[in-house]
């Protein structure tokens, strides 16, 4: 779904714009949320009375929706989309107007909110709206599993043709194809080097090179319309300086405009009338049926409206009567029975209301689908009118240059023009079967020749293969275009499935490499972690004393070793070690560990040594191993 917003004032211009019934085939108010008035044009001129008590000027928010033509979009995906860009907004519980519109065979909807709060005088803050909106409408198009524009997939593939809002308005503005005349400028550009190629590549195309009067380069059309180069081209100022250099040496755009009312001659302007006339007398059947079909569609929806608001009336009644009123009504309360009526009463008025709106969307998408038939067509005329557009701009472009004139225009009143023939051929080829016919039952009399009769039959069997031919081509193309039509759904669900089965594999993707980033993080913690916590538990440790039985007499002990003699402890310490037995048998923490992790084992037993056997304990250390090596010393 495409996303068009803007901030903007002008309240009067925007309600003449949501309410325009003569550009689009439907126009249908939605909804008028949080204003006093109930129209659209009140409503807009109430948000900018409000808007008159700050310093807010663009006080309002306008939104387009825009599905794919494809696309099947019933009004409660529109409002989940809008109840989205609100929260991603902050504009929740703002005052809003919903309206759609229905043109060429495409719906879309337009929002409107009021962009003050009404409660702090203050107006919301619209940061960074378009990125927000670009991520709503990617998600949009992965929900749906719509066909993902490429530009929106990846800026890089945004092709370069794509009009801007600016240059579509200014090309209705004109009445002219915006996207022909991007396709000219950009080719102009793309062919030359220099400026006199550039102005000469212009030229030929119907345009002329001049200085704008707030734009450094512009370009003039034969009708004297003014488009800016940077914006139709894409291409910023510093790039048109380096290749035309500087706007000055250029002609202003009152030259350029006499210089064109100068060569336009009265014969030239009549060759373009006529030329537009033209197209305009091949399009009035095709705008005729269009409004017909308009015509009857709006009145089969005014018609269904009307029905659905008499059974609305009707039913409401019907769950009205159910409640009792005076003493009936107090008892229906007291016994719990009016809470049973009223849930029925609200359960029945969902249904029916889901109901209205299945029966409206039912009637309005067989009229898209009818319309869309018929766009078809539309669309043909549209690449005709533009082949033949191109030809007389170039033709008049080369009647410019050298200075000469057309020949002389034919006046329609003495001119057999070609819808007359057409009507001709369509009215004899509408008679052809009846003559045929009559030929046919000529055959049967008697008065004519076996030759004559042989040349009749001949001409009859051509016309009927002529015929046939022309019925088999078009049951042949219909036949074709409905596979390419199958063919196009079939790739276009598999694609979709694609972007899907995609967007699923991405998310699992992610998942799994956040869960490989934290179990690295996690192994280098174990890997890094301090000296003093490996090989000792996590839980808690306690010491346990010795029983009093076993409590080692450290002075008798120490008198022990001065007794013994060196060899005696020699060999003591040669022998081969053993460790002792732990009475009772429990799990213990090896004794042997070196002299860091026993202090860590101290302290997490909540004990210490004191601090003067810190300091004593190594001079009687010292003076034990003293006395140790002068008694082992040799003789």
């Amino acid at each position: 779904m495409i996303l068009y917003a803007s901030q903007r004032a002008n309240a009067a211009r925007l309600a003449k714009h949501l309410l325009n019934g003569d550009d689009n085939d439907h126009v249908t108010v939605h909804e008028i949320r949080g204003f006093v008035a109930d129209t659209v044009a009140e409503a807009l001129r109430e948000a900018e009375a409000v808007s008159r008590g700050t310093r807010c000027r663009q006080f309002l928010f306008s939104l387009s929706l825009n599905p794919p033509e494809y696309a099947d979009v019933p009004i409660e995906d529109f409002e989940a989309a809008i109840e989205q860009i609100e929260r991603k907004l902050f504009l929740v519980g703002q005052p809003r107007i919903i309206v759609f519109h229905e043109k060429n065979g495409r719906r879309h909807c337009h929002v409107v909110w009021s962009r003050i709060d009404t409660e702090k005088l203050v107006a919301v803050n619209m940061a960074h709206f378009k990125l927000k909106l670009m991520e709503v409408s990617r998600f949009l198009f992965l929900k749906y599993g719509w066909k993902m524009p490429k530009g929106m997939q990846r800026a890089q593939d945004r092709s370069p043709w794509q009009l801007t809002r600016a240059e579509y308005r200014q090309s209705v503005r004109l009445a002219e194809d915006a996207q022909s005349l991007k396709v000219l400028l950009k080719s102009a550009w793309e062919q030359s080097d220099s400026k006199e190629t550039f102005a000469h590549a212009l030229q030929e195309r119907g345009f002329l090179l001049a200085r704008g009067d707030r734009r450094g380069f512009v370009a003039l059309d034969i009708t004297g319309g003014v488009y800016s180069l940077t914006r139709w081209l894409d291409i910023g100022t510093r790039d048109l300086k380096a290749r035309l250099g500087k706007p000055e040496a250029l002609r202003s755009i009152a030259e350029a405009k006499a210089y064109l009312s100068a060569r336009m001659s009265e014969n030239l302007t009549d060759y373009l009338a006529e030329a537009k006339r033209r197209a305009k007398d091949v399009r009035a059947p095709l705008v005729r049926e269009i409004r017909a079909m308009v015509a009857v569609q709006r009145k089969e929806r005014e018609a269904l409206i009307a029905r659905q608001q008499e059974r609305w009336a009707r039913e409401t009644r019907a769950r009205v009567a159910r409640l009792p009123k005076g003493f009936r009504g107090i008892w229906h309360k007291a016994t719990g029975a009016y809470q049973k009526v009223r849930a029925r009463n609200e359960a029945e008025t969902r249904a029916a209301l889901e109901r209205d709106r299945q029966e409206l969307h039912e009637l309005v998408r067989s009229h898209l689908l009818e319309r869309q038939e018929l766009q078809k067509t539309v669309k043909v005329y549209k690449e005709e009118q533009k082949t033949e557009a191109l030809r007389i701009r170039r033709e008049i472009a080369g009647y410019v240059a050298t200075a000469t004139e057309p020949p002389q225009t034919v006046k329609p009143a003495l001119a057999i023009t070609l819808k007359t023939e057409m009507a001709e051929v369509q009215s004899k080829i509408a008679l052809l079967t009846g003559d045929i016919t009559q030929l046919q039952s000529a055959l049967e009399s008697d008065l004519l020749s076996d030759d004559m009769r042989g040349a009749l039959r001949r001409m009859i069997e051509v016309t009927l293969e002529t015929l046939h031919l022309k019925t088999d081509t078009e049951k042949i193309r219909a036949a074709r275009a409905q596979e390419r039509e199958r063919e196009y759904a079939a790739r276009q669900a598999a694609y979709n499935e694609y972007v899907r089965r995609y967007a699923e594999l991405q998310v699992k993707l992610e998942e799994e490499n956040r869960k490989i980033a934290a179990n690295r993080q996690f192994y280098d913690v174990v890997m890094n972690m301090s000296y003093a916590l490996n090989g000792i538990p996590r839980w808690e440790i306690s010491v346990m004393p010795p029983p009093p039985e076993r409590v080692l007499d450290e002075r008798a002990y120490s008198a022990a070793l001065r007794e013994t003699s060196a060899r005696e402890l020699l060999s003591t310490l040669a022998k081969p070690s053993r460790p002792p037995e732990v009475d009772p048998p429990m799990a213990t923490v090896d004794l042997r560990a070196d002299v860091l992790e026993a202090k860590e084992l101290l302290r997490r037993a909540g004990r210490r040594p004191d601090d003067d056997a810190r300091t004593v304990a190594p001079k009687k250390a010292r003076k034990a191993s003293a006395k140790f090596n002068a008694q082992w010393r040799p003789s």
